[in-house]
């Protein structure tokens, strides 16, 4: 997905119009949430780590050592993966904002909504060099919302773990051209 423009053409449907396409800063990596995270990880994987450094490595151990080695994959991921899958899904994805809704297209397909709902939040990072739009999904209640509900969703949300405890949040994440979006944004839902 080289060329936003063209990728979101390609979705529109007759009579459709587009008033924005762009893709996330793919050097933006850290968020608001990685000063949890980051610390987090790093003691994590380094409690596992000593952990099985420390383990009695005699002929028995075999079975003993398959949950600390899970553990470990678990905390590699968290310290390094996770950055990974955030890369990449900045560099698949292309959001657009057309006169009916907003798209986010992805090589899996895409996702939409009505581009008229006034139930987005638009922040910016330090100096409003970046911009992120997120539409509110609801809250869910009951066993929903314990496994994965909007609220589980949105503490992962643009981390790169985003969509292993629920689904994704609808938005658009770390866009350089933000005041344009923001713009268009206001436009289509006039």
């Amino acid at each position: 997905m080289n060329d936003p423009q063209q990728t979101a053409r390609q979705q529109l449907r007759p009579d459709e119009h587009l008033y924005w396409a762009g893709v996330s800063d793919t050097a933006k990596l850290f968020g608001p949430r990685d000063g949890f995270l980051v610390p987090f990880s790093l003691l994590w994987t380094g409690f596992i780590v000593y952990s099985l450094v420390g383990f009695p490595w005699n002929g028995n151990a075999g079975p003993a050592v398959i949950v600390p080695a899970a553990m470990v994959i678990v905390g590699l991921h968290l310290v390094f993966g996770r950055f990974l899958v955030k890369v990449h899904r900045k560099r698949t994805t292309v959001y657009a904002v057309t006169d009916r809704r907003a798209l986010i297209i992805t090589p899996r397909g895409s996702r939409e909504v009505p581009v008229s709902r006034p139930d987005r939040t638009i922040t910016w990072s330090g100096g409003r060099r970046h911009c992120s739009v997120e539409w509110n999904s609801g809250d869910s209640t009951g066993v929903t919302a314990f496994l994965g509900g909007a609220a589980t969703a949105r503490i992962y949300a643009n981390t790169g773990l985003d969509g292993l405890f629920g689904p994704q949040v609808f938005a658009f994440w770390d866009v350089r051209d933000g005041e344009e979006l923001a713009r268009e944004l206001d436009r289509a839902s006039r």
